[in-house]
Order: structure tokens, then C-alpha cells, then sequence
């Protein structure tokens, strides 16, 4: 699972970024605070993040939800949200969280990788990997035949 791991220590008053197999359509990005304690408890706490793309904002977010507050908590992550990406692409993404008056930042950069390349014989056109047959017009479904370098139509039996 692809996965964008953020945590604010509040004891270091400092962002850890760990990504996890990042992939190059999406990834979850978690929130989550930490200090010494099993229970973190919260004063005013306030978060935001921005994905951005060349200085614009694609994907944002802001905790907690109008009349929310959050006191206290054992969870690892307050928030999980799903991140929308491009292959070969790289984003800024922006943190910001305020508890007890203490504010805390960062910007961290990360590029998506391309998909894995489904046949030999496809090639990357920058957006995405093409067969070098194009796929046959109509209704009906076809699988990808790299031996003979065609597609070949997929027969469903509905006999039964």
C-alpha cells in the first residue's frame, strides 16, 4: 500500500516524513502527532496539508472540522487521506500544525515513479505505457498477446 507517512513531535517540535511504497497514481497520506506519552493530549491543536504542483494547491485539508476539537489521543495517525497523483511527477507537499500556541511546519518534495512497464514491447509516452498496436475499437475486450505482438479478443461462454 502506498503510503506517506507524517508525524509532528511535539516534544522535538519537528516533521518525520517516511514514504512507503510509493506509487505512481495515488498514495494515503497519514497524519499524526506524537510526544513522550502513550496519550498524546491536544491544546488547540490545528493541522493543515497542501499538495501542490509548481506553487498551485491540487489537494488540501484542514483539521479538525468546524466544531471539532480534539483532546486527546492513543491512535498513531489522526487523519488518512487519499493523495490523487501523476507518474513522473513532482510535488510539494506542505504541513502545518499549532497546539498550544507552538506552531510547526515543513515542506517536503517527492516524485512518483512510473508504473511498471506491462509488456516488453510498450513504450512510455510520458503519461502512459502504450502497446504498439492500438487497442481495437467496439465493445468487445481484448488481452494482449506480446508473442505475436497483437491483440486477441477475449470469448466469454456464458453456456453453462
Amino acid at each position: 500500500m502506498s503510503k506517506i507517512l507524517a508525524t509532528d513531535d511535539f516534544q522535538t517540535q519537528n516533521w518525520t516524513i517516511t514514504i512507503e511504497d510509493l506509487q505512481s497514481n495515488y498514495t494515503d497520506l497519514f497524519i499524526g502527532f506524537t510526544d513522550e506519552s502513550p496519550v498524546v493530549e491536544f491544546k488547540n491543536l490545528q493541522f493543515k496539508y497542501q499538495l501542490k504542483l509548481n506553487n498551485e494547491i491540487l489537494q488540501q485539508g484542514s483539521y479538525p472540522p468546524p466544531n471539532v476539537r480534539y483532546i486527546n489521543s492513543d491512535q498513531t495517525y489522526l487523519v488518512v487521506e487519499r493523495l490523487n497523483l501523476t507518474p513522473e511527477t513532482t510535488y510539494e507537499l506542505y504541513l502545518w500544525a499549532e497546539n498550544d500556541g507552538n506552531s510547526f511546519e515543513k515542506t517536503f518534495e517527492f516524485t512518483t515513479p512510473r508504473p511498471p512497464q506491462p509488456y516488453p514491447s510498450w513504450t512510455w509516452n510520458g503519461e502512459i505505457w502504450e502497446a504498439p498496436v492500438p487497442y481495437p475499437e467496439g465493445e468487445d475486450f481484448y488481452e494482449w498477446d506480446e508473442d505475436n505482438q497483437e491483440w486477441t479478443l477475449i470469448v466469454i461462454d456464458n453456456a453453462e
